[in-house]
């Protein structure tokens, strides 16, 4: 009788420790990063003439990394104006904005050098392209 306890309760013990170990293996690989590029590895990608037209697709179509980055413009003392007369001229149409922009080489400039500069919006870009 105290063997079968005995094998019983190494059993369930056995049993609770493999099942809190897969459940702990299946947290940490669900924490692990999107993207394993380091940002100066996805600085450097924006050197590539692919990833910069792939970037600017997503600054027309994603209302997320447009809405950031007309609001760049906006707070931009160097651009304020001109990104304040493109959204005059078109209120209810970011994307026709953006595009505006993207037709502009200097605002265009101003927009890729501020996803470079800055570290999350350069990873929410480089994760919408699929990097």
């Amino acid at each position: 009788m105290k063997k079968t306890v005995l094998i019983l309760a190494i059993a369930i013990g056995t049993f609770f420790t493999s099942c809190d170990t897969a459940k702990s293996t299946a947290d940490a690989t669900a924490k692990l990063p999107e993207s394993t590029m380091s940002v100066a590895d996805m600085q450097s990608s924006l050197g590539d003439e692919d990833v910069q037209n792939k970037i600017k697709e997503q600054l027309v179509s994603n209302e997320s990394l447009q809405g950031k980055a007309l609001d760049f413009l906006k707070k931009n003392p160097e651009t304020k104006t001109q990104a304040m007369d493109l959204l005059k001229a078109n209120p209810d149409a970011k994307s026709k904005v953006m595009e505006a922009v993207l037709a502009n080489p200097e605002l265009t400039s101003k927009v890729m050098n501020w996803i470079s500069s800055n570290p999350k919006i350069l990873k929410q870009a480089m994760s919408l392209i699929g990097m």
